[in-house]
């Protein structure tokens, strides 16, 4: 690259970063403002999804997409069987959040 200086180069590759950071970021409101009453269980929502197991979000993500377990357990190369139960934990670990923040909501209340 004779066209571009080193430090032009290196300049550039900072601005991407930082708007890479940037995007990343933003990404909390690309889902649209969340109302007041419904605030815990995103957060409660962010939880579960910081409990599950690499192999479970996986399959979380992909079941949010309708994806069928015979096609989810192909592509990640699982049996349709463990694809489901990797499913069940995810569902069960969300439960038990949403459980936990609609009891603090009557509390609260």
């Amino acid at each position: 690259m004779d066209w571009i200086s080193e430090d032009s180069v290196e300049s550039l590759n900072e601005a991407m970063e930082l708007a890479s950071e940037y995007s990343d970021k933003m990404k909390a409101f690309r889902s649209g403002l969340i109302e007041p009453e419904l605030r815990n269980f995103q957060l409660a929502a962010h939880k579960a999804y910081d409990m599950f197991s690499s192999r479970e979000k996986e399959v979380f993500l992909m079941r949010l997409r309708n994806h069928s377990f015979p096609l989810i357990a192909s592509q990640i190369g699982v049996s349709v069987s463990s694809a489901k139960t990797y499913w069940r934990r995810c569902l069960s670990k969300c439960n038990g959040l949403f459980q936990d923040v609609a009891f603090m909501d009557i509390i609260d209340e």
